[in-house]
């Protein structure tokens, strides 16, 4: 932005420079070719008043001699009719068109004394014409040829010094109007640079007031405002983590009730009616449950883009042994997909990588791994489940694909969303909120999750996570 203001500025101000530097060019042309005009004129009418006082039958060597010394003083040449005599001197060339002219002119009465504007670059010559005689009759003329060069080296002289004046005025001009630019624009910049790391971090800034009256006052605003922002969130995630907490009393309650009601009422009790109540109970603590880890997570997250965190040990945490993480994770699992028909199986080459170690939280690991299979074992019955690693040079990719169902395009792009649920498995049960927690718990261990899947094939979830390698503790103790 600067750049083209500066642009701007800087064409306005050549703009101002050809056009000053124009007019002085001229004003100072009129003046060298006023001054050469007065002096020239003065010099004619020296040599009119010479040629009216000669007698026609006199000798014309005195009005000749003084002919020849004006041309060897100034290299002009100097032309006078006088009756049938014609006297010359100099470089004058009476059959020059332009001094024939001028000379007929003369004898029409017609004087020629006004020089045209002296132009510094050119090489032309120019005539000065004034005819004498009586009242009655023209007697002659007298045509002056006038040499330009003496007074253009004069106008190129002070007009070089105007030029160089008016550039360096221009310049200086041009360096204010760059100090002025940034004396506008780094607030700007400031605030464009504020807003990002508002949406980046979602944390307050403290703008420091610079520039004109108003931007000062935009910073004071904004400042203000990212404070706003950043309570009104802090008190969004307290509120959904407090009113989730006190909800657990009343359910644990409502639960105890009914346990104590079905005791009271035996046999004479509605099992499909005391089922319903207690399916209902399992939904709503099941829903708390993942709201109050989905909070959890999404707190840490915002905590370490406030502090610009990066995946350095404090937030990768733990050296984790993932094969192992996996081998225990499909044993504890293994008896639920058994009783649901799934098939759990661990890729082999996933135990046998010896240096499958990621930075990561543990038991954020365990919950995300948990999370994807009992995700695989509702969307995905009666079909394999594969767990599996994949090694790269900076990351490690742990995947677990089903061979359910699967998800279109579409709905892959919202797969994350807290409670987002496909259309065609809403009527089962479900939250709406494992793959957001799996997401955000995966972004916290500073990795991510990303989902592959074909309509038919299954879906293929990755969670990527920082890999521990030699080089990274080399690289850390550095």
């Amino acid at each position: 932005m600067r750049l083209r203001v500066l642009g701007i500025l800087g064409t306005l101000l050549l703009a101002i420079v050809a056009i000053a530097s124009a007019m002085l060019l001229q004003s100072v042309s009129r003046d060298a070719t006023a001054d050469l005009q007065l002096n020239r004129i003065s010099a004619l009418n020296r040599f009119v008043q010479l040629a009216t006082h000669a007698d026609l039958n006199s000798d014309m060597s005195l009005l000749q001699l003084e002919m020849d010394t004006y041309s060897d003083l100034y290299g002009e040449g100097l032309l006078i009719n006088l009756g049938q005599r014609q006297l010359v001197s100099g470089s004058i060339d009476p059959q020059d068109p332009e001094v024939a002219q001028a000379v007929r002119n003369a004898e029409l009465n017609l004087g020629l004394l006004q020089l045209p504007p002296i132009d510094p670059f050119s090489d032309a010559t120019a005539l000065l014409s004034q005819p004498f005689g009586n009242s009655a009759q023209v007697l002659g003329s007298v045509t002056m040829q006038v040499k330009l060069e003496t007074a253009r080296t004069k106008v190129l002289e002070k007009s070089s010094v105007l030029w160089l004046m008016v550039i360096s005025l221009g310049a200086a001009l041009l360096l204010l109007a760059d100090r002025l630019t940034s004396w506008v624009l780094r607030p700007v910049h400031r605030l464009n640079d504020a807003v990002n790391d508002i949406a980046q971090h979602q944390a307050p800034v403290h703008l420091e007031e610079q520039g004109p009256p108003e931007l000062r006052q935009l910073s004071r605003s904004l400042s203000r405002m990212a404070q706003t922002m950043a309570e009104s969130l802090e008190q969004q995630q307290r509120l959904i983590a407090e009113t989730s907490h006190q909800l657990r009393n009343p359910v644990a309650a409502l639960r105890l009730r009914v346990d104590l009601l079905k005791m009271r009422l035996g046999e004479q009790a509605d099992p499909a009616g005391v089922h319903a109540v207690e399916s209902e109970l399992e939904r709503v603590e099941t829903l708390l449950d993942g709201v109050m880890r989905l909070a959890s997570a999404e707190h840490r997250l915002t905590e370490q883009r406030a502090g610009d965190a990066l995946p350095d040990a404090a937030v990768r945490g733990q050296q984790i042994d993932v094969g192992q993480m996996l081998a225990e994770e499909v044993e504890r699992q293994s008896e639920a997909a058994r009783l649901l028909g799934n098939q759990l199986v661990l890729d082999a080459s996933a135990t046998s990588e010896p240096e499958a170690i990621a930075w990561c939280n543990g038991f954020d690991l365990q919950q995300m791994l948990a999370e994807l299979v009992e995700n695989a074992f509702k969307y995905a019955p009666g079909s394999s489940i594969v767990m599996g690693l994949e090694l790269h040079q900076r990351t490690i990719g742990i995947h677990i694909q089903d061979h359910g169902p699967g998800m279109s395009a579409a709905e892959l792009e919202n797969a994350a969303d807290r409670f987002w649920r496909a259309e065609q498995v809403r009527h089962r049960q479900g939250t709406g909120l494992g793959l957001a927690i799996v997401d955000r718990l995966a972004r916290v261990n500073a990795g991510g999750l990303t989902l592959e899947s074909s309509p038919g094939q299954g879906l293929k979830a990755t969670i990527s996570l920082p890999r521990h390698t030699k080089e990274s503790e080399i690289h850390d103790e550095s």
